[in-house]
């Protein structure tokens, strides 16, 4: 293949490998291991950015941002849920960290992750919307070893996890695993 790879945009590029080089794959698991042990600190450097970047995004978490009797967003932020659900979150990233070498497990996953999105009123194109954030929460605790090629990579994961977590949200009743197995002969 070569260092050749293809766009992440569309759902019938079952493959990572098809998307990533295996060198940028590499680069992504690299650097989650050093930071997989600092998910706490990592979660509230991202999800405070994301509230800070993304005041509209707060609605979706009503459990962690108070409302007033006027439903306009209160600045009051439980910190300690905020941590928990951010923990949550990265470590359903390291999960598909971990899981870049097997795209049929990794599509089914996402799909899943998707469709239980649905439930909680996000949308397919609030998806992208956390890329900023995560992508400064990255350079913040990865310092120098967050170089271009390792942000590069991380970007490409990042798109093809929200085109299958787009693909479970357009399609809450699909069934995840009958979709791997289809895609990935697409």
């Amino acid at each position: 293949m070569g260092n050749s790879v293809v766009s992440c945009d569309s759902f019938q590029t079952s493959q990572l490998k098809a998307c990533l080089t295996a060198e940028q794959i590499n680069n992504v698991q690299s650097s989650w291991n050093l930071i997989k042990h600092d998910l706490p600190n990592l979660g509230l450097i991202v999800f405070i950015r994301f509230f800070e970047t993304e005041p509209s995004m707060k609605s979706v978490f009503p459990k962690i941002v108070q409302m007033n009797q006027d439903n306009k967003l209160e600045s009051n932020i439980d910190r300690d849920m905020l941590q928990k659900h951010a923990v949550t979150v990265l470590e359903g990233l390291g999960a598909a960290v971990e899981c870049l070498d097997d795209s049929h497990f990794l599509n089914g996953v996402l799909i899943s992750l998707g469709q239980t999105h649905v439930q909680r009123q996000v949308k397919p194109h609030m998806l992208k919307k956390l890329w900023p954030s995560l992508h400064y929460g990255l350079q913040q605790v990865l310092q120098d070893a967050y170089t271009k090629q390792v942000s590069d990579a991380w970007k490409r994961v990042f798109d093809y996890i929200c085109v299958y977590m787009k693909l479970g949200m357009e399609n809450p009743d699909m069934d995840a695993d009958a979709h791997s197995e289809v895609a990935k002969y697409s």
